[in-house]
């Protein structure tokens, strides 16, 4: 018996051997035609030829164009605007820092897009308009008074009964972006995309202070830029129209970040301070959003129509840049700010392809 097993030992050896170079190539030969099995693949998903079959709405016999546009109701949020610090006593022992907060303002975002007949692909430019103001003031009575925050050391004002801030906030995108939606499921869809986002950001930001040497001081904060986009659109299909969505994006904008700050005394309109600064850098910004939409083609199927109610945040990332001064024995030293620029609130879409 073991003679026989080691007589065929060497005729196993050579089987495994014939076998497993078989095997590696069939591996191998399947490897070389992956292209081809993937090409068989997409002529047997249909006529469009494509894995994942786009998911963009298409109207029947229309211009493959679609307009849209949306009410914003957003609250503007920045660090870095205080005023004056409200003191109990007047030496200063006990106190609280008095803030400009932006209200709830309305702006608009309105778009027009466009599917290109190769691949399901479609392009998007939008526009994004939004303002906020708001001013806050606080008068004391002996003892309390109210600590100076926004004026040159130099002037040796501390402290004054009266402070006021006034904060003026213009907001304004240009996005350039293509993307393809498509299904990975029956009931969800994606829509990645790729752009160029375009910023024009201005922010004034007031004080007075009055009660003894009256200073009114003004700062003007402002970005410029352009940079690139990207990110991902997401659909969640409930049926009869309606679907949950979530969107994210990043972009990373170069631009130019100008400051212009200056205080006068009143009366006489005596300039106590004026100064420039401006320079380069890359700023990063996010943006997200989460709603519901009824989607609705009539008309035999010629137009749709979209209706939406979303929440979106948007943070742009180091905005706060005013000038500090620390120390009125030297008021050349100064800090800068070190806060960002946020929007939050809600936003109602009102779409039509045809």
């Amino acid at each position: 018996m073991q003679n026989k097993l080691k007589n065929m030992l060497p005729a196993l050896a050579i089987a495994f051997t014939t076998l497993t170079s078989v095997v590696c190539a069939v591996d191998d030969m399947q490897v070389r035609n992956l292209e081809n099995r993937v090409n068989a693949l997409e002529q047997r998903r249909g006529a469009n030829g494509m894995i994942n079959p786009p998911a963009r709405p298409v109207v029947r016999d229309g211009t493959d164009l679609w307009v849209q546009a949306e009410a914003l109701f957003m609250h503007a949020t920045e660090d870095g605007l205080a005023y004056g610090i409200k003191s109990d006593t007047a030496a200063f022992a006990n106190g609280r820092v008095k803030n400009v907060g932006y209200d709830w303002d309305w702006g608009f975002r309105a778009g027009i897009g466009y599917n290109i007949p190769h691949d399901g692909w479609d392009v998007l430019l939008n526009w994004t308009w939004f303002q906020a103001h708001e001013t806050k003031h606080k008068s004391t009575t002996a003892p309390e008074i109210v600590l100076v925050t926004e004026a040159n050391p130099a002037s040796t004002v501390l402290a004054a009964p009266f402070a006021k801030g006034k904060a003026h906030l213009h907001y304004n995108l240009l996005d350039l972006e293509m993307g393809r939606e498509f299904f990975v499921s029956k009931w969800l869809t994606l829509r990645p995309f790729m752009g160029t986002r375009a910023a024009w950001l201005n922010r004034n930001f007031k004080t007075a202070y009055a009660g003894g040497i009256d200073i009114d001081g003004h700062s003007h904060n402002r970005f410029r830029g352009i940079g690139l986009r990207g990110g991902l659109d997401t659909q969640w299909g409930l049926g009869s129209g309606w679907s949950f969505f979530g969107d994210i994006a990043l972009s990373l904008i170069y631009g130019t970040h100008r400051i212009h700050s200056h205080q006068d005394t009143d009366p006489g309109d005596v300039r106590i301070q004026h100064i420039h600064n401006s320079w380069n850098i890359v700023r990063p910004m996010l943006d997200l959003a989460l709603g519901l939409r009824w989607d609705h083609l009539f008309s035999c199927d010629a137009y749709r129509i979209r209706f939406q109610l979303g929440w979106e945040q948007h943070t742009f990332f180091g905005f706060e840049k005013d000038l500090n001064f620390v120390n009125p024995l030297f008021p050349g030293k100064y800090t800068f700010n070190q806060g960002d620029l946020g929007l939050s609130g809600l936003s109602f879409q009102v779409r039509f392809d045809f």
